[in-house]
């Protein structure tokens, strides 16, 4: 009887140990997996983070087109463009420069202009999950984009 207790607690430690290693391992390939940038293709502007709280009125409002061989970008509101660079390993992404076009933009794309402008420099991880760019920073979604 003994023996049995013994053999049923070591092997319930045992299944608990692989359990938790086999967590640990998928959460570090999730996270240390290089996005799906692709080259050329078009990412329409699917929500703006904003202090946290998420605006979906500029959906569509705003393109992202990456050349990967440069690893240059072009992020484009429809009156005005953003010219940017960036830098990715693995999972961590940042745009090492963000170099907005002297063009003005009528009002109703200022708003969207100004918060591309506060939130591309910040981001400083970025996930594809299916056809969408997620963007973050330390502690905050900022900014999704999804593939035409």
């Amino acid at each position: 009887m003994k023996l049995a207790n013994l053999f049923l607690n070591s092997t319930k430690k045992y299944f608990k140990f692989t359990l938790v290693l086999s967590l640990v391992f998928t959460a570090f390939l999730t996270f240390s997996q290089k996005p799906n940038i692709k080259n050329g293709v078009s990412y329409n502007l699917e929500a703006v983070f904003i202090g946290g709280q998420k605006n979906v009125l500029v959906k569509d409002k705003a393109t992202l087109i990456f050349d990967t061989k440069n690893q240059t970008a072009n992020c484009s509101n429809k009156c005005s463009f953003i010219d940017l660079k960036y830098c990715l390993k693995r999972n961590k992404f940042k745009f090492s420069s963000v170099i907005p076009a002297a063009a003005a933009c009528p009002d109703h794309l200022v708003g969207i202009e100004s918060d591309l402008k506060e939130n591309l420099p910040k981001a400083n991880r970025c996930k594809s999950i299916d056809k969408r760019l997620i963007f973050f920073n330390k502690k905050d979604t900022l900014l999704i984009f999804y593939e035409q």
